[in-house]
């Protein structure tokens, strides 16, 4: 009689094992599926982003920049160059001529999920440099701190990454695994970040679907000139020694006024000393470890 309940028993609770698994692998599988779901669906966040360009003093510069998530890809970019890029291709679908486009390249970052990779984006004198890298393996710390930001519940974590240490707040509850410049890796949106000096900071203020992303739908026509980080930091450093070079030899043109908006001959050697000394002034690159060393 004993061994017969005791069968039943065992039998019951191993159904009820099984059962919950199942109950268990269903409802993980349901997650991955809503997170690919949303993965995969197109996204545009804006984010207000602010910087000190001379770290010595509190002056901030502020930029509108855009973040365009479509599929494995996503895209942060200032919103001053979708506007241009808008323009053009706006003009060119209905035969008007565009005078001028945008070169606000500073900070665009892609991120090719898929992969692996990112390209990072810099504004020479004339040209834009490209530089394709490994995607970073972050080492987020994620703490048990929350906090509202908006109507999202956020959670802190924090991260070292090349010569600042950042703090972030991501949203569970929007499970996009991105966030702005290279930052990502996080189980959800980064909606608040920034670095514990007070020279950068990102905040979201704006999420919303199945935005165009102007660039999958249409080829604009830019070249750029493809660089790993020696030969960004030897171009930065020419430019440093020679500044007005391509202005001298007739690739860029400049003019230079006196006071009642007379054009004068532009002093080469003085224009040099000004650049160079603005340049050191406001060496405070986003990635710290990477900023030039400028002779005084």
């Amino acid at each position: 009689m004993y061994s017969e309940n005791s069968q039943s028993y065992i039998s019951f609770s191993s159904f009820f094992k099984l059962k919950t698994f199942w109950i268990k692998a269903i409802i993980l599988l349901l997650l991955i599926f809503n997170f690919n779901i949303l993965q995969s669906q197109k996204y545009r966040g804006t984010y207000s982003m602010k910087y000190k360009e001379d770290s010595t003093k509190s002056d901030l510069t502020s930029k509108e920049m855009l973040l365009d998530i479509d599929g494995t890809s996503s895209r942060f970019y200032s919103y001053k160059l979708f506007k241009s890029d808008s323009t053009i291709i706006a003009n060119e679908k209905s035969g008007r001529e565009t005078k001028g486009r945008s070169l606000d390249y500073e900070f665009m970052v892609i991120k090719k999920r898929n992969e692996n990779q990112i390209s990072k984006f810099y504004k020479g004198l004339i040209d834009i440099y490209e530089m394709k890298e490994v995607a970073p393996n972050l080492q987020w710390k994620v703490s048990n701190t929350v906090k509202m930001i908006g109507n999202h519940q956020c959670q802190k974590a924090s991260l070292d990454y090349k010569g600042r240490t950042w703090e972030a707040w991501f949203a569970a509850d929007i499970p996009i695994s991105d966030g702005p410049y290279i930052f990502s890796g996080l189980p959800g949106l980064i909606i608040s970040m920034s670095d514990t000096l007070g020279s950068y900071s990102f905040d979201l203020t704006a999420l919303k679907k199945n935005e165009e992303n102007i660039y999958t739908a249409n080829r604009l026509s830019l070249k750029t000139v493809p660089v790993n980080i020696k030969q960004l930091h030897k171009l930065y450093m020419d430019f440093y020694n020679d500044p007005y070079k391509e202005v001298k030899s007739g690739q860029a043109k400049m003019k230079v006024v006196d006071q009642d908006g007379k054009e004068i001959t532009p002093n080469f050697q003085e224009l040099t000393k000004i650049r160079q000394e603005s340049l050191r002034k406001t060496n405070n690159p986003i990635e710290l470890s990477e900023a030039i060393r400028y002779p005084h």
